[in-house]
């Protein structure tokens, strides 16, 4: 049985998330709204937004069940976009990355129209080295890091109605790299979580287990 999740909404406007999904077990609503308290501070030069998930599968089988799409894929560029919205917030709260990946194998398509050996378009939510008042920050929600140029990955995606490019179907809980790694270098924060975030990290862990189980060569 799935789990409600609820995480907590400090601050984000990603164009990203607001285009991001109709899978009805992750549902995400971001906001503009920023108030002086809720002001982020970044932490070992990572600034880690709360994402806002009503639902997030907890387990391999709720994963499966709600991923239109199944692929194992190599990154092989990026595109990052980052906007500042307004004079009041420090760090911009507008930002996505756009990754090409090569498709290698295809575990599960419901479209029926993905290929092997092709490259599609995948949306990914942190931007690493953004310069903000002469210094540079990676800008993330809840530490998500992105996939690596090179390396290859087990995605969950779907389609994303909005563009002519991929989301991840069940948010940071969606990519998971084919040969384990250890587990401080699966996220931006280096395992040192945001004060008030839930454990997503936690669920991603005992997920991610399950992934390289079931989807070992």
């Amino acid at each position: 049985m799935k789990t409600k999740l609820i995480i907590i909404m400090g601050l984000v406007s990603l164009s990203v998330l607001t285009a991001c999904s109709n899978n009805e077990s992750v549902k995400e609503e971001p906001t503009t709204e920023q108030t002086q308290s809720e002001q982020v501070k970044p932490n070992n030069g990572v600034v880690s937004y709360h994402g806002k998930y009503l639902k997030l599968a907890e387990n391999i089988d709720d994963l499966e069940k709600d991923a239109p799409i199944i692929v194992k894929v190599t990154k092989k560029s990026e595109k990052a976009t980052v906007t500042k919205e307004t004079k009041e917030n420090l760090f911009p709260t507008d930002f996505y990355t756009m990754s090409e990946v090569q498709i290698n194998n295809i575990e599960k398509d419901d479209t029926g129209k993905l290929k092997e050996n092709t490259t599609i378009k995948v949306l990914e939510y942190s931007v690493e080295d953004v310069s903000v008042d002469g210094k540079e920050y990676d800008l993330t929600i809840d530490g998500y890091k992105n996939m690596e140029k090179g390396e290859e990955y087990t995605l969950f995606l779907e389609k994303n109605p909005e563009g002519d490019n991929y989301i991840l179907s069940n948010a940071i809980i969606s990519k998971f790299p084919v040969e384990e790694v250890a587990e401080n270098e699966l996220f931006l924060d280096d395992g040192e979580k945001a004060e008030g975030a839930l454990d997503i990290e936690e669920i991603y862990q005992d997920v991610y287990q399950e992934v390289l189980t079931e989807y070992s060569e």
